[in-house]
């Protein structure tokens, strides 16, 4: 439920804000009571029918022919209906005028809709490595804010000083509900925010908080009604002016022809006299021309090179933005592993100290009449027991300076 708020205030707040170009185009130009322009704001919400067509194009196509192919359709179907609401205006300029501005409004949505699909996907790359630059994308026809709220007022004094109530009255209606839409949309981010960030929440049920939030929000939504009544109240009493009357009461003084009728007949072409001097121009060499068409030809070339290179970019990065299952897809690069240092082991050629001459003379004669391995716990006396020298008379010397090597000082 959450998340089909979050989208539906992202279709209504991309809804608004195009909707009124076309009401606020035509204010401009034509009369300022038009009964065509009182209902033509209604004519242009059909521009919500491309923005949640496009929206869940981009989450479901996979690859981008097929979300070409989806969009062709798509700007098919507001052709039509933008077609059969245009037959009721007043002149075919005006519905000629309508159906291509709906359609340009559906391209540039469309458009909009796969740059947000790259740019996510360019996002995910740039947060896995160590980018200063780096900062999360938000997509401008999907996050309301209440900072779009001045556009409206924008449009709403525009209209006001235009003389065109019908657009007075759709900016006042527009910002209306963009103010409910943005408010409810904030709540539940911020309430999602609040949830997944405060630890000490963990052990509380989400429908509290969101009951606590709620009953703020009836408040909230209230006071919004107490202070929109004197506007709603006031919409008859508004003081509209036209502009473009200050232009036509603005008096020309053209000068008059006959003082600045020089007489033509003195004056003598300066090219005849060039010529009639120097001669006929020489003709460009064929050669160079031949060159100049080259060098264009390898400038078009590069740039269309350039060109296509960069859409390929841009439908492999498309491609690789959600995967079969809608999710979106982390690249991950494989790493070259270094491999471990190899411990150097001493030089043979060093020259042993005392110590370490007696102990090995000693290993050597252990392993000499000994096959198996000492264990570690046993003395040097069993050593020699169980490799059947003890007592013998060459080795007693031996285990002397073994046991002064191994537990003795040196002097």
């Amino acid at each position: 439920m959450r998340k089909l708020i979050r989208k539906s205030a992202g279709w209504i707040h991309a809804t608004l804000i195009i909707a009124i170009i076309i009401p606020l185009l035509y204010s401009m130009g034509a009369e300022p009571m038009d009964s065509i322009g009182q209902n033509l704001y209604i004519r242009c919400l059909i521009i919500l029918l491309p923005i949640v067509a496009s929206d869940f194009a981009v989450e479901k196509c996979k690859g981008f022919l097929s979300y070409f192919i989806t969009s062709i359709v798509i700007f098919a179907i507001t052709g039509m209906i933008s077609w059969s609401f245009s037959v009721s205006l007043n002149s075919n300029m005006m519905s000629w005028a309508y159906q291509i501005m709906i359609l340009c409004e559906t391209v540039f949505v469309i458009i909009d809709r796969f740059a947000e699909r790259l740019n996510k996907y360019k996002e995910t790359k740039l947060s896995q490595g160590e980018d200063p630059n780096w900062h999360p994308y938000h997509a401008v026809l999907r996050e309301p804010s209440f900072m779009v709220l001045i556009y409206f007022v924008v449009i709403y004094t525009i209209a006001l000083n235009l003389n065109s109530p019908s657009v007075c009255n759709a900016a006042l209606f527009s910002a209306i509900m963009y103010s409910l839409i943005t408010l409810l949309y904030q709540y539940v981010c911020e309430t999602e925010t609040y949830l997944s960030l405060n630890k000490r929440t963990c052990n509380l049920p989400s429908k509290r908080i969101y009951g606590i939030g709620n009953g703020m929000l009836a408040i909230f939504l209230m006071l919004f009604l107490l202070t929109l009544l004197p506007s709603l109240f006031t919409v008859s009493n508004r003081h509209y002016r036209d502009l473009r009357n200050w232009f036509t009461d603005m008096e020309t003084n053209y000068p008059d022809p006959e003082e600045n009728n020089h007489t033509a007949e003195n004056t003598e072409d300066p090219m005849a006299a060039l010529i009639a001097e120097y001669g006929e121009p020489k003709p460009t060499p064929q050669w160079l021309i031949y060159l100049t068409y080259a060098m264009e030809f390898i400038v078009f070339l590069i740039l269309a090179i350039i060109l296509l290179k960069k859409i390929f970019a841009s439908f492999h990065d498309f491609r690789k933005a959600i995967d079969e299952n809608g999710d979106v897809v982390e690249e991950l690069h494989e790493t070259k592993e270094t491999p471990l240092p190899i411990k150097k082991s001493a030089p043979i050629n060093r020259r042993l100290s005392e110590r370490e001459r007696i102990r090995k003379k000693y290993r050597k004669a252990i392993r000499r009449h000994r096959k198996d391995r000492p264990a570690i716990y046993e003395s040097p006396r069993e050593i020699e027991v169980n490799a059947g020298i003890a007592g013998n008379e060459e080795y007693i010397k031996l285990h002397e300076d073994y046991e002064l090597a191994r537990y003795g000082r040196e002097s």
